[in-house]
């Protein structure tokens, strides 16, 4: 059995700007984000018709 050992603890250093040439996070504009919840809910609804869809194919009742 291992005995535990004391970890030290490390605080993070306070960053500056990015370097020249790298780019920093932004974050995206109002429009931009309607349109990817838009795009979103529109293959959310998509994929829940095309499921429905097999369902309804794999229960349907042979003649």
């Amino acid at each position: 059995m291992t005995t535990p050992v004391a970890v030290p603890a490390a605080t993070p250093e306070a960053s500056g700007p990015p370097p020249e040439g790298r780019l920093a996070p932004q974050s995206l504009d109002t429009p931009a984000v309607r349109r990817v919840q838009r795009v979103s809910l529109g293959a959310g609804i998509a994929l829940i018709g095309l499921g429905l869809g097999f369902l309804a194919f794999r229960l349907r009742r042979p003649n």
